[in-house]
This record gives C-alpha cells, sequence and structure tokens, in this order.
C-alpha cells in the first residue's frame, strides 16, 4: 500500500513526466494546489496569532498564574486536592479557550458586516482577562491575609464581576484631585 502522501506525489509526478498534455497539466494543477491551501491556511493562522500574541501571552500568564496561586493558597489552607485542581484548571483553560473563540468569532461577524468598534472588543478582551486576573487578586489578597492587593480593589473587581460596568473598575471620585484611593499623582 504505502503511504498515500507519497504515492500522491509520485503518481502525478510520473504523470507530468510521461503522460499525455492534459494530464500533465492537470497533475501539475494538483501538486501546486495542495501546498497552496496548506500555505494559505497557514499564512491566515500565523497572521491572526501576529495580531493577538500579546493578548495571548497574557491570557496565558494570568491562568498560569491563577493555577500556581491556587494550588499555594489550598496548600497553605491544608485543602489541595490534585484531582480538584487538575478538574479546575482544565475547565477554566477549556472555558477561556471557547469564550476566545466565540467572541472573536462574534467580532469577526460584526467586522465583516462593516461595524468595528474597539470598545466591544475590549470590553471582550478585558471580559476574558477578568475571570482568571481576578482570581490572581483574590488568591493574592488571601495569601497576603488581605494586605496585598488593597481591599479597595478587591471591592471594585467583585463589583464588575457582578455588574459587567466598566466604570466599577474605574475611580469615580474627583480623578483630578491626589487622594488615598488615587495615590499616583
Amino acid at each position: 500500500m504505502g503511504n498515500p502522501i507519497i504515492n500522491f506525489i509520485v503518481n502525478n509526478l510520473i504523470s507530468i513526466h510521461s503522460g499525455p498534455a492534459y494530464s500533465k497539466a492537470f497533475s501539475a494543477l494538483k501538486l501546486a494546489a495542495v501546498p497552496a491551501v496548506g500555505l494559505s491556511l497557514s499564512e491566515r493562522i500565523t497572521g491572526w496569532y501576529l495580531e493577538r500574541e500579546s493578548f495571548i501571552i497574557i491570557l496565558a500568564f494570568s491562568l498560569i498564574a491563577d493555577l500556581i496561586l491556587g494550588v499555594w493558597k489550598h496548600l497553605e489552607k491544608h485543602s489541595f486536592s490534585f484531582e480538584k485542581m487538575l478538574w479546575g484548571f482544565t475547565k477554566k483553560l477549556a472555558f477561556s479557550i471557547l469564550f476566545y473563540f466565540f467572541s472573536e468569532a462574534f467580532l469577526q461577524i460584526l467586522q465583516d458586516s462593516g461595524y468595528e468598534s474597539l470598545a466591544i472588543t475590549g470590553f471582550l478582551r478585558i471580559l476574558l482577562f477578568a475571570w482568571p486576573a481576578g482570581n490572581v487578586m483574590v488568591n493574592m489578597g488571601i495569601l497576603t491575609g488581605g494586605k496585598f492587593p488593597p481591599l479597595f480593589v478587591l471591592n471594585r473587581i467583585a463589583k464588575f464581576n457582578k455588574t459587567g460596568d466598566l466604570k466599577d473598575l474605574k475611580n469615580t471620585a474627583n480623578e483630578n484631585k491626589n487622594t488615598d484611593l488615587n495615590p499616583s499623582e
């Protein structure tokens, strides 16, 4: 029998070498089309990845940080279970991938209809990032005994998780005025 790919290539090369003109043309077309389809798909996937590379790296790092801090927290509380950790991380990873796929599909549909919105793109990415990043911050708060991150940050994240309103993450007090909640100025 042999390898079907090798058979395909050899049969078409033989046809190009010794077949009639129409057979030569058809065999050459088949040999050129197969790699062209593969390269086209590869180029699309690579281009898609390069456009979103930084967000994918940030999301992957937040998922790994969530896993590490979650294990650390459960080890300190003596409640660690390898099976629960594996199942929980698998679910979180699967749901993150599914959400990202469907949010990208949603954005592609909007783009195809002529409606592009950075606000929708940003909101969907923040929504996806908030799940593992929020867990990282909560676990940090538990591991540091509530010292870091500050309680007001955790309260804002909890409120955002309930409402989905980006304004909940923003300092709504007078941001031009230096306050204890806005120490950067």
